[in-house]
């Protein structure tokens, strides 16, 4: 009763207060609800109280404010409360369909719409926060934070950081490095020798970066590497990992080869990106570094052999890819046994719409089919919203924590039918990949999206 006089003396002060500065704080109560904290695997029964745009409450006793024009009291029907999902590899500027080729005849005008059409879409699916993983700068970014535009919160990396011939070096072999749209662009980054690493990072940087990414194997994707090709020395290495931390932030690296993984954490690199078929010293290596995994375990499913681009053994990117899963058998082993510290990594490029949704949809659902629904949860919530922190200094959302439902986390909160922790579904999952029904952009389990205190849908009736 102590308790819920005082929130009922602070919201009635707060929207004097307000009242008086003529910018009151909008009041949100979310009562009858289970709540999904991020970090407890089970449900709580709790009432959560929201001011501005950050959690003021979570509390055992039902809460009551004072009716006013800027409160909004929210009956969730017995439906869970959870944090907004973190998707904590994208590539915001590389939603289109085609090849990487085709980037070299697109203008920004189309790449900056379809970014925001990306925005939209993971908005839409429940993601309140993104780390862009290389391409993208901050000009979507500034436009989503002014309310121009629906999004998700982003993380960028700035241009993707690559060697000549490297996973970034996208041109076509008659190009040069300097030639390609996308260096002109500044999605990629082709510098070689440390003075170009120090100034690619220190021109993302420059641009509005918050963190560093910086190619060290070979991909599947990429044209001009094999998966086996180890990138950038130690030295050049080094040079990105001391500008990054000149900025109080951190370097994340796209890796598979076990010799790149090792010396890549030895190094200081923070976070693993892929690494699918690390090895139990590295693994070790890594939870003792304290470094964040982030691995695009699709590639590792075995719906992942029906996948159109791998029907033709003799193509390329079929052969790298083959090659990583007879190379990957033990990822799940290592994972369970000395839990890292793993976030949701999606990384799909050169996909719109329908099949978009349908790759999105299935990779929430393996993650839990691999790890269980708590575990994939938390990659989903509070572990991409302790990897954001990593940022220091410039962390553009430092004001609240994200990933979690507890006072004084940002208000970044979802409403689903069901209880995620028994059925991953009700956030969007499906145990269908290429053969799943087509969906349209909403998710209909997801009743309620608020980002930031502001509540993008509701369809609780």
């Amino acid at each position: 009763m102590r308790k819920l006089l005082l929130i009922i003396c602070f919201i009635g002060s707060a929207s004097w207060l307000g009242a008086q500065s003529g910018t009151p704080k909008k009041i949100t109560l979310f009562t009858n609800v289970q709540v999904f904290d991020g970090t407890t695997d089970r449900l709580l029964n709790r009432d959560v109280l929201v001011e501005g745009n950050l959690i003021k409450a979570v509390s055992e006793e039902p809460l009551a404010v004072i009716q006013t024009d800027n409160v909004t009291i929210i009956d969730g029907q017995g439906m869970t409360l959870m944090p907004g999902l973190i998707d904590s590899h994208t590539h915001l500027n590389m939603y289109k369909t085609g090849s990487l080729h085709e980037f070299e005849g697109t203008t920004w005008e189309e790449i900056g719409a379809r970014a925001a059409a990306f925005a939209q879409e993971m908005l839409a699916m429940g993601f309140t926060t993104i780390r862009d993983m290389g391409g993208a700068h901050v000009g979507l970014k500034n436009v989503i934070d002014e309310g121009l535009l629906d999004g998700p919160r982003i993380y960028a990396a700035g241009g993707f950081v690559s060697q000549t011939s490297g996973h970034g070096d996208f041109g076509m072999l008659t190009q040069r490095k300097g030639e390609t749209n996308m260096e002109r662009l500044e999605i990629a980054r082709v510098v070689d020798g440390r003075d170009e690493v120090l100034e690619g990072v220190r021109r993302n940087y420059a641009l509005g970066a918050v963190y560093t990414k910086v190619m060290v194997s070979g991909g599947v994707t990429s044209l001009k590497d094999p998966i086996y090709a180890s990138q950038f020395s130690d030295d050049e290495l080094s040079a990105a990992v001391e500008t990054a931390e000149d900025w109080g932030s951190y370097v994340a690296v796209h890796v598979f080869q076990n010799p790149d993984l090792k010396r890549s954490l030895e190094l200081g690199v923070k976070v693993i990106d892929h690494g699918l078929n690390i090895s139990e010293e590295n693994m070790k290596l890594l939870v003792e570094k304290g470094a964040f995994f982030s691995p695009n375990l699709t590639a590792l499913a075995p719906e992942a052999l029906l996948h159109p681009a791998h029907q033709d053994p003799d193509f390329p990117s079929t052969k790298k890819f083959m090659t990583l899963r007879e190379q990957s058998t033990n990822l799940t082993a290592y994972v369970k046994k000395y839990k890292p510290k793993m976030v949701f990594n999606s990384d799909y490029v050169l996909l719109t719409g329908v099949p978009y949704r349908q790759c999105m949809d299935f990779t929430k659902f393996h993650m839990a089919r691999e790890f269980g629904n708590f575990w994939a949860l938390q990659t989903l919530t509070v572990n991409g919203g302790e990897l954001a922190k990593l940022t220091g200094p410039g962390n553009p959302y430092a004001e609240g924590d994200l990933g979690v439902i507890k006072e004084g986390a940002y208000a970044d909160i979802l409403i689903v039918e069901g209880n995620p922790l028994e059925d991953i579904k009700v956030i969007g999952a499906s145990d269908k990949w290429f053969g799943a029904e087509p969906r349209e952009q909403d998710v209909p389990s997801i009743k309620l999206i608020m980002k930031d205190g502001k509540i993008y849908k509701n369809t609780l009736e």
